[in-house]
């Protein structure tokens, strides 16, 4: 799958600058922001069997419960987000939250929760909230403004794609396996329950989340601290 969907994008990516037809944005969009999450969904579905866990739930974790994630995160963060020093971290605990909050819809109804179906279920909601949050990355991307003026720039969105793409299973998909395992393990007589050990795995990983979305202002920072000052540049008098 992995491979048929890689060529299946390189020939988009080809095919747009080629002919510079845009209703093949979309297409090179879609494939590349969904490629990898779904090959990993694809790949817990073929490597791992359980009696709770049908497709059916896991697709409906991928797809219900990324957009359900990706929904509440929007809202929660333009009601609670400003901007400051630790919006970063703010995002990160806002989004991990949301995704916990969709992974517990797609849980309902499960007579069993084991810690490896919690595992496989987060990882699902992970992967599909990664999949659409790394559309709108693309399509961002794909906007370079200059000046006044707004040009489309299928270069920086080949870019931006081929980065979340390494970058997808290191990130939403092993956060939200994480809280989901743990909060599978905590379950008691069939019901699923926020204890300690979940509100601590929640507060790791939107840490983590929160880490990893400052990389950028963190190295910046550090840049700025250790680079040795400019020397000064002196400038003729002006001419009487």
């Amino acid at each position: 799958m992995f491979g048929i969907g890689l060529l299946l994008w390189l020939a988009s990516v080809v095919v747009t600058g080629l002919t510079e037809n845009l209703t093949m944005i979309p297409t090179v969009i879609l494939l590349g922001s969904f490629l990898v999450p779904a090959t990993a969904v694809i790949w817990y579905l073929d490597h791992y069997q359980s009696a709770e866990l049908d497709p059916w739930r896991v697709f409906s974790a991928f797809l219900v419960g990324g957009v359900l994630g990706v929904l509440a995160a929007s809202v929660l963060e333009a009601w609670l987000l400003s901007d400051g020093v630790l919006v970063y971290i703010g995002v990160g605990f806002l989004e991990e939250l949301s995704k916990l909050l969709a992974l517990l819809v797609v849980a309902r109804g499960m007579a069993r929760h084991t810690i490896r179906d919690g595992i496989v279920l987060g990882a699902a909601v992970g992967f599909g909230f990664a999949a659409l949050e790394s559309s709108g990355y693309a399509f961002g991307a794909l906007l370079v403004r200059e000046g006044a003026q707004v040009r489309l720039s299928l270069g920086s969105l080949v870019f931006a794609e081929l980065l979340r793409g390494i970058l997808a299973p290191l990130g939403h998909g092993v956060w939200t396996a994480i809280v989901g395992g743990v909060l599978f393990g905590a379950s008691r007589n069939g019901h699923l329950r926020v204890t300690g050990s979940v509100l601590g795995a929640y507060v790791f990983v939107s840490l983590l989340h929160g880490l990893w979305d400052s990389m950028r202002a963190i190295a910046l920072m550090a840049f700025a601290t250790t680079s040795p000052p400019r020397p000064a540049t002196s400038r003729a008098p002006p001419a009487d």
